[in-house]
């Protein structure tokens, strides 16, 4: 785990070097709500946690209405704590200061896991960003897990998969 975690920031960081002189760097903060869901055949079951979370961006300018947004977040809920790092697409909407975006998330549990449990999940993100001024932001946006959390689970049609619901506002340099 480690060791994609220093991949990842590697990779954030050669985004941040190539892009500085159209880039802006930022941090974010807010609410966030985990959900567990775990199906066995045909019966599923699901918990859900609240909790909150921070994070750095960069919003790397590509063109005056696309841009591409890494991160890293950190999110506790509960007693869990898990590591968010997306790389996220972003289409403004006319000059309103409105986005949506969209694109993949590592989702990484920073809590021992159990036996037959990954640490490591993929996910597809989607969301909503409004730009209040040149600094400040609040977004809007929801993860759907790709990947299962269980190893092993297709004998037993098993699985299991983290969403999440991040809710912040942030501020960019």
């Amino acid at each position: 785990m480690k060791k994609l975690l220093f991949i990842a920031l590697v990779a954030i960081c050669g985004a941040f070097t190539v892009n500085a002189q159209t880039a802006k760097f930022g941090l974010k903060a807010g609410y966030v709500n985990i959900s567990a869901k775990e199906k066995y055949q045909d019966v599923s079951a699901s918990i859900s946690e609240s909790g909150f979370y921070l994070g750095a961006l960069a919003d790397i300018t590509m063109s005056e209405s696309f841009h591409i947004q890494p991160e890293v977040n950190y999110a506790n809920a509960e007693e869990t704590s898990f590591l968010y790092i997306p790389v996220l697409a972003k289409y403004y909407i006319s000059d309103s200061g409105f986005q949506v975006m969209a694109g993949p998330q590592a989702n990484i549990v920073l809590e021992e896991a159990m036996e037959g449990i990954n640490n490591f999940g993929l996910d597809l993100t989607f969301g909503v960003a409004y730009d209040i001024d040149e600094h400040f932001f609040v977004e809007a946006r929801y993860s759907f897990e790709l990947t299962n959390r269980i190893k092993d689970g297709g004998e037993y049609d098993v699985s299991g998969r983290f969403n999440t619901l991040f809710v912040g506002i942030g501020y960019k340099f």
